[in-house]
């Protein structure tokens, strides 16, 4: 009896201490599938806000390039560019005989390949530029700056030559078709627009006169063509035609003409950001330029209905609007205006009193090309043809017999200041 009471007390206690380990395992075993659940909840969070992240990085995307896509539209632009794998698709593109298609791959030889570029397309180029030449209206004229003022003169056709190595406007210099320069502007005749080079000198396009020479080498350093086999060294005619055109008193860029070339400002959140201004800083210390113009934006009704606008809804497209630039009697001062068509003369002047902290009557608004001076208050800009945009001046009320020269009607063209560039 004594034997087995002692051994029913150890399986007892053996019983209880198999319980305890169990519940102590229990425990664990809850304690683990809770910090389980915290994590999948911890993942889950994370996985939710990096998709939320980019949502938002998608739509910034998205709107980035609807503003930059606005930007080219107010300068006339349009982006037309193609997808990576496109391009590096027709890059590979070969004919069966070895030579690059230029109509596939548009890509334009590189030096050393050979004399005469077999990419180019010498018809299509001829029949490019026809088509461009066509749409300059016959006797169009254009405002040309000369000593003392500027005049209306009738645009000249711009001679061309096109040889078998390359082009040259005007009287030279020859531009070679392994020039970028020179890739890029037979890109743009391709494709329809005129050469950007040409913009600043004949911003509505200008005719051209084709001499077809293609059957010619241009010889670039006036020696004959070597009369047996031999090998073109790229590098070096390349070299030798960037030497040639930093010799050339009119192809180096002076700051003022690449502060002309950015944008002025740009509407970014509802906010009127200054382009030019801080550039302009920066090249002073290092360039030398006139003394600074100083730029006004005046705050208009339209303007604040803009920047509403492009804070509620950016995507939508912008309306039609009419930017005025207008300079003061001194010319120390350019008021930046932004209104409706719709808008009259007298709102303007209003505008301008209210800005210059002086009265209406003690100013006038003309323009010199062509002579018009605004007098009548109840004129719209779509009328007076200063829509889209346009280039005006103040100077102080004189006597009216000393105003006569002036017409005081809407200005006949397109306005004082020329439109968008065909390109």
């Amino acid at each position: 009896m004594a034997s087995m009471t002692r051994k029913l007390w150890d399986l007892e206690q053996q019983v209880k201490a198999q319980t305890d380990e169990i519940l102590s395992k229990d425990q664990k075993i809850a304690a683990l599938e809770d910090l389980v659940q915290t994590l999948q909840q911890h993942s889950a969070e994370v996985t939710l806000q990096r998709q939320e992240e980019l949502e938002v990085m998608c739509v910034q995307l998205q709107r980035q390039v609807g503003e930059m896509e606005r930007f080219l539209s107010d300068y006339g632009l349009q982006w037309v560019g193609e997808p990576m794998d496109q391009e590096d698709s027709e890059s590979k593109t070969v004919s069966e005989d070895g030579e690059r298609d230029w109509m596939t791959a548009r890509k334009f030889w590189k030096p050393g390949d050979s004399l005469a570029p077999p990419e180019v397309d010498f018809d299509r180029l001829l029949a490019s530029l026809k088509d461009l030449s066509e749409l300059v209206v016959e006797g169009d004229t254009q405002v040309t700056p000369v000593p003392g003022g500027a005049r209306l003169c009738t645009l000249e056709p711009i001679p061309l030559k096109v040889y078998r190595n390359g082009i040259m406007m005007f009287d030279g210099p020859f531009q070679p078709f392994y020039d970028p320069s020179t890739q890029r502007c037979l890109r743009d005749i391709l494709d329809g627009f005129f050469p950007s080079e040409l913009q600043r000198l004949y911003p509505n396009g200008v005719p051209f006169k084709v001499s077809d020479l293609r059957n010619q080498v241009y010889l670039e350093d006036g020696l004959d063509p070597f009369p047996g086999e031999g090998r073109v060294v790229g590098r070096q005619r390349m070299r030798k035609a960037l030497d040639r055109v930093e010799e050339h008193p009119g192809s180096r860029m002076t700051a003022e003409k690449f502060l002309n070339r950015l944008p002025k400002c740009v509407i970014r959140q509802g906010e009127v950001i200054d382009i030019r201004g801080p550039i302009r800083d920066t090249l002073q210390n290092c360039c030398p330029l006139p003394a600074r113009i100083q730029e006004i934006v005046v705050e208009t009704p339209t303007l604040a209905a803009e920047r509403e606008r492009s804070q509620e809804s950016p995507n939508t497209p912008a309306p039609p609007l009419s930017m005025l630039r207008i300079k003061s009697e001194n010319g120390e001062q350019v008021f930046l205006l932004m209104m409706q068509p719709d808008n009259t003369i007298g709102d303007v002047r209003a505008l301008l009193s209210q800005a210059r902290a002086m009265d209406a009557s003690a100013f006038e608004i003309f323009s010199t090309f062509p002579p018009t001076l605004y007098q009548d208050d109840a004129l719209t800009l779509q009328a007076a043809g200063l829509v889209p945009k346009a280039a005006l001046l103040l100077r102080s009320r004189r006597d009216p017999k000393s105003s006569l020269n002036f017409s005081s009607g809407p200005c006949p063209g397109p306005g004082p200041s020329p439109g968008p560039s065909p390109q």
